[in-house]
């Protein structure tokens, strides 16, 4: 269907904006914009996983983020493919993350010493081949709990394998999906790894997306009103404390030398005082003594900008 306005483009060009009544949009763009930056954190931790559990070259950039009918994605993806439907609770229903084959079988082969240059076979896993891959998997989970942290906080977990998509039935073909595809690569294979999730499946999140940190818009709000809440907010983070003696200069001799039990005389006189830092920012000067049975010590004075 088309909707005619008001508006011409030119002569005799009516401003024609189409329209499906089957396939509404249910994702705004600040939806979008979210999922975007979410799993562009994703796309660079599975980058990671994948080049440190197979020890080769190996990236993930961020592909494209579509709105599509869940009937559109499964018709989209070869047959067979390596799909995992994951349960992300405590959100309802499921998602799925897929795999193309020559990715799954690079991984493998790498796993099993191999190059991961081979032929992909066209057929689904074996059960050895799927415990294998399975160790990737759960990685993977872990990274995508981390990358949606910042949308809500989700425990995935694998529900079932697939490699007919057709027989991975998480919606009703005509439901609308968030599908975020990536450009995976490892070693020579290229391949779209994809993520399905339904609309049903994020509605609880998109219902407060708004109010989130990651889209939220503090112009409006009252500078004061605004400071004192950041100052209150940072006041409660935990920060690293150190008490610092001065270096000890050593050879690369001594240093390979040292055994358990050997002494590492410090260089630091006794009246002088140590150095304080607080995520390795030097804060204040301090003398050692003791408090009961504990080490301590006594802030004596601020360090000197010269001193940091």
């Amino acid at each position: 269907m088309s909707v005619t306005t008001g508006t011409k483009r030119g002569r005799n060009q009516p401003n024609v904006v189409p329209f499906d009544f089957r396939r509404p949009n249910k994702f705004s763009r600040d939806h979008v914009r979210a999922f975007q930056i979410v799993h562009e954190t994703f796309a660079r931790q599975l980058s990671t996983v994948l080049a440190t559990t197979l020890r080769a070259g190996a990236n993930c950039t961020l592909g494209t983020v579509e709105q599509l009918t869940y009937d559109e994605y499964v018709r989209s993806l070869a047959n067979p493919s390596y799909l995992i439907v994951l349960s992300l609770s405590p959100l309802p229903g499921a998602a799925i993350l897929q795999f193309p084959l020559p990715i799954v079988f690079a991984a493998i082969d790498r796993l099993l010493g191999g190059t991961g240059d081979s032929v992909s076979p066209k057929r689904p896993l074996t059960e050895i081949e799927s415990n294998l891959m399975r160790s990737v998997v759960d990685r993977t989970l872990r990274e995508l709990e981390y990358a949606y942290e910042t949308l809500v906080r989700v425990e995935a977990e694998i529900v079932q394998q697939e490699f007919n998509p057709q027989f991975a039935q998480i919606a009703a073909p005509s439901d609308m999906a968030m599908v975020v595809s990536f450009d995976t690569r490892i070693g020579e294979k290229h391949g779209n790894a994809t993520i399905c999730i339904p609309f049903s499946t994020m509605q609880p999140v998109l219902e407060s997306l708004a109010s989130q940190s990651l889209l939220h818009d503090h112009r409006g709000q009252d500078p004061v009103a605004w400071q004192q809440q950041l100052e209150r907010a940072l006041s409660r983070v935990t920060v690293e404390t150190c008490v610092r003696f001065d270096d000890v200069a050593l050879s690369s001799e001594e240093i390979v030398g040292l055994r358990v039990g050997d002494i590492v005389p410090l260089d630091h006189p006794i009246e002088q005082p140590v150095t304080i830092t607080v995520d390795d920012v030097t804060c204040n000067k301090a003398v050692t003594g003791r408090r009961g049975k504990r080490l301590a010590c006594l802030v004596v004075d601020a360090a000197q900008e010269h001193d940091q």
